[in-house]
């Protein structure tokens, strides 16, 4: 549970803005362009709580604790000073980083207004969390941002499979869902969205409409992406999903539960639609950082705007970045 000096409480006006942006992807030397889209993104968006939505950083040019310090100090920076309090998922680029991962989290738990939190360590990834929102009042929770860490790539599973290889065994050459090479949820991180749901529920004496923030897509997606004449509702979904190998369960777990309506994903920077599924919206952020590959009218991060007078009915729409302008527009 969050401290006083960090409840999050919606306005006077009972409203609530969540800005996500995802694959930021810089390291200590950064392209200005990534602070700059960062900066119009916020200004633009005035949101009430910031989720870094994965490859926060460029783990491939992160060597020390050091270099992702230097990172972060830059990049938490404009939250920092405009009074913004941010959380923060990782994605697989942030577990390439030459930084433990319970380390990097205590670093990241160090910086003004940040809310992550984490579970304990007997659950898989560190930035599993969930964050409550009040009403007006801070009295009552109406809503709760859930953030799940999907880990790095498949090769974590090798001594999981006989052979000792898990590339070996799962590129069957019968390929029919496309997987990659990313990991995606454990068990343990299902159960404790289950556990920490239902004990909610019984806290609170009702379900709690929420939003759930991870950097790679359940293989769900794919169904909305291959069907988007009646899934898609609006954006662009040209480019493969790049989704976890194994059909972790859940989807079907969220539909279960009936708490969460919504999911927001990053981690391939071409995809920036919306769309629904058995009820679910599937929503993807496309990318905020410059570095790293992507469509220049395409980057930006996506907003979801929550009242407290209908809190299960989440407005959402992608806000682009143009950098060379310090500016932000809706397209």
């Amino acid at each position: 549970m969050l401290t006083e000096d960090k409840k999050l409480i919606c306005s006077p006006e009972g409203k609530f803005r969540v800005l996500m942006m995802s694959d930021i992807q810089e390291c200590a030397n950064y392209n200005e362009k990534s602070l700059r889209s960062v900066s119009a993104l916020l200004d633009a968006a005035k949101p009430d709580l910031v989720v870094l939505g994965g490859d926060n950083c460029d783990g491939h040019k992160v060597h020390n604790y050091e270099e992702l310090k230097a990172f972060l100090d830059v990049f938490t920076a404009p939250m920092i000073k405009r009074g913004i309090p941010w959380a923060h998922v990782y994605g697989n680029h942030d577990h390439d980083a030459k930084v433990d991962i319970a380390l990097q989290q205590e670093l990241y738990e160090s910086y003004p207004l940040c809310v992550s939190g984490h579970t304990d360590d007997s659950v898989h990834g560190k930035s599993n969390f969930v964050l409550p929102i009040y009403d007006h009042k801070g009295e009552k929770v109406i809503f709760n941002v859930w953030g799940l860490d999907t880990n790095n790539t498949i090769h974590g599973l090798d001594g999981l499979v006989p052979s000792g290889n898990i590339s070996g065994e799962v590129r069957l050459e019968n390929n029919i869902c496309q997987i990659g090479s990313w990991e995606g949820l454990w068990f343990d991180q299902l159960m404790w969205y289950w556990n920490t749901s239902c004990a909610m529920e019984k806290e609170h004496g009702r379900k709690i409409p929420g939003l759930m923030c991870m950097h790679v897509a359940p293989i769900e997606y794919k169904m909305a992406y291959k069907n988007p004449e009646k899934c898609v509702l609006d954006g662009h979904y040209d480019e493969a999903l790049s989704h976890g190998v194994f059909n972790t369960g859940l989807f079907a777990e969220i539909l279960q539960r009936g708490d969460v309506r919504t999911i927001s994903c990053g981690h391939t920077h071409h995809n920036d639609f919306e769309a629904v599924y058995c009820g679910i919206r599937l929503c993807w952020d496309a990318c905020v950082g410059y570095s790293c590959y992507g469509t220049d009218d395409r980057r930006g991060g996506r907003i979801f705007d929550i009242t407290e007078q209908d809190p299960w009915t989440i407005q959402t729409q992608m806000l682009r970045t143009l950098p060379l302008l310090d500016d932000a527009v809706i397209l």
